[in-house]
């Protein structure tokens, strides 16, 4: 039987969990991390990762939860990043999380953290970024002149843009004659999310 949707996302977590902080998450966590409030519930997906061979459990331990490493075949050349909500290339909007699961090519992982955005708005189609794509991101907090970031603007608006630190203020340009660029001179009104590696934009069948 196939890992659920539900399953994947928390055997993603545990990996993740793993790779930050040296040491597999507890149940609580996990719990936590899924608005689970029943251990029994945690259990339960557990049970089902380690039938498909994901994980391994070692019984009556705290973290006793160890990832099973997966052989990689040639078809292994994609691995999967959370989709974390919406981004705007346009207005910053509010962003939103959905914690959906996405297939990416590992040529776009940066080197620590990979998450991955949906599109909303068309400021950034001169550099080919349309409404409705998805956007691979290398999470860090810091961004060279020019580099496409996602950045978020008092802690609440996340937008796409071109990144350009000025004298007197930073500059965030879109890439669409039509939009005005976003202006910061308050440095601390700004967090840089991380760097756009790639897109996936999947076409409309008739």
């Amino acid at each position: 039987m196939p890992v659920t949707p539900k399953q994947r996302r928390v055997y993603e977590f545990i990996r993740r969990y793993k790779e930050s902080n040296h040491e597999p998450p507890t149940i609580a966590e996990i719990g936590k991390q899924f608005q689970l409030k029943s251990s029994a519930s945690v259990h339960a997906i557990l049970v089902a990762l380690e039938r498909e061979g994901l994980i391994k459990r070692t019984p009556n331990v705290s973290r006793g939860i160890e990832i099973i490493q997966q052989n990689g075949g040639d078809d292994d050349d994609d691995t999967e990043v959370e989709l974390l909500g919406t981004v705007a290339a346009g207005q910053p909007i509010e962003a939103i999380l959905t914690g959906d699961i996405i297939s990416v090519p590992k040529d776009m992982l940066g080197r620590g953290r990979t998450f991955a955005l949906r599109v909303r708005g068309d400021s950034m189609i001169d550099d080919n970024i349309e409404d409705g794509d998805i956007i691979i991101v290398a999470s860090q907090p810091t961004a060279e002149n020019g580099q496409m970031v996602v950045a978020l603007i008092d802690s609440n608006y996340a937008t796409v843009k071109r990144f350009y630190r000025e004298a007197d203020f930073i500059r965030l340009e879109p890439a669409n004659p039509q939009f005005k660029p976003i202006f910061i001179r308050t440095p601390e009104r700004i967090q840089i999310q991380g760097i756009v590696r790639g897109l996936i934009r999947k076409y409309a069948t008739a």
